[in-house]
């Protein structure tokens, strides 16, 4: 078997394989690889049918992932499944440093500072469950991020270049920094910097919450365009494929040709996933060297040669 991960197991140290499809793993479930890892680990879960169980996750690690919507989106992954967990993941007291990517997860929780979400698949919410500051939430494809309870804020955190139904943190949040999301339906928290993103259906928009800076957003909802923000914007016109009828579920975000969101942004940057200084990555591939298509005979006689092609893509 060809894994995703088979170029980039040399470049790096103390690396844990998770499999629950028996290819020889160290682990086949998440929370012995947890278990066994040492802080500073890396671990690869691996793409598999069975999906995974979740837990609480209470070291520095970091947990990749080979993607999702792999078999929509060209150059992907050789092997066309995702990581998928049943369960939520939770980055408790003793995870601050760690990161998770790649993975198509239940939900996640926070409750612990410096955590990077990247590039993950989240059928849930991303829920904030203790004060937390210098959270990573980047290049998601997701549900919401609820940061809801008064005496649970989050601070000194960037959203950026997610798709995702909403953002809403309590007034004693702050600091944020929200540019470059495509929403589906509101962002309404408190004393952040609200930049860059595209509210796409008229439903939802932008709450005039105390503090924030809002500038250089599109929204579908009706209202006075100023400060930079435009509203009524068509968002049919806006996107490649806004109906979703010839493009992948993360592609069909992509801006057309002549949008109103290109250069739109704060500095001349398109508005929306794709813009700015970390534009979100189709099926959230790992920015590590992946094999993307393998060519290997089923079958060999022994003692002769037979041939195998690869095709291997950088991260990005």
């Amino acid at each position: 078997m060809v894994t995703a991960f088979s170029c980039s197991l040399a470049l790096a140290q103390n690396l844990i394989r998770v499999n629950n499809n028996g290819y020889d793993p160290d682990y086949t479930t998440l929370a012995a690889a947890v278990a066994a890892a040492t802080a500073g680990d890396t671990i690869y879960v691996e793409g598999s049918v069975i999906e995974y169980a979740g837990g609480n996750i209470a070291k520095k690690i970091t947990v990749i992932g080979p993607g999702y919507f792999l078999s929509e989106n060209p150059s992907t992954q050789a092997t066309k499944i995702d990581a998928k967990f049943s369960s939520d993941i939770s980055f408790i007291t003793g995870s601050a440093g760690s990161t998770i990517m790649g993975c198509h997860l239940a939900s996640v929780g926070v409750k612990a500072s410096n955590i990077s979400i990247r590039r993950n698949l989240i059928d849930g919410n991303i829920l904030i469950g203790a004060a937390v500051s210098n959270i990573s939430i980047l290049q998601n494809c997701g549900n919401s991020i609820l940061a809801g309870d008064y005496d649970k804020p989050m601070t000194n955190s960037v959203i950026s270049n997610n798709f995702l139904y909403q953002i809403s943190a309590a007034s004693s949040s702050g600091s944020m920094v929200i540019t470059n999301n495509i929403l589906l339906s509101n962002i309404s928290v408190y004393n952040s910097n609200i930049q860059n993103n595209i509210v796409a259906y008229s439903y939802g928009g932008i709450a005039e919450s105390t503090g924030n800076n809002i500038s250089y957003n599109l929204m579908a909802i009706a209202g006075t365009n100023s400060n930079h923000n435009q509203y009524s914007v068509d968002m049919t016109a806006v996107f490649v494929d806004f109906n979703g009828v010839n493009h992948s579920y993360d592609g069909k975000w992509q801006l057309a040709e002549g949008s109103v969101a290109k250069g739109a942004g704060s500095g001349g940057v398109d508005c929306g996933l794709f813009g700015g200084s970390t534009p979100y990555v189709l099926s959230g591939i790992p920015d590590l060297p992946h094999i993307y298509e393998a060519d290997i005979p089923a079958t060999a006689n022994t003692g002769s040669s037979f041939g195998i092609s690869i095709k291997v893509k950088s991260g990005n």
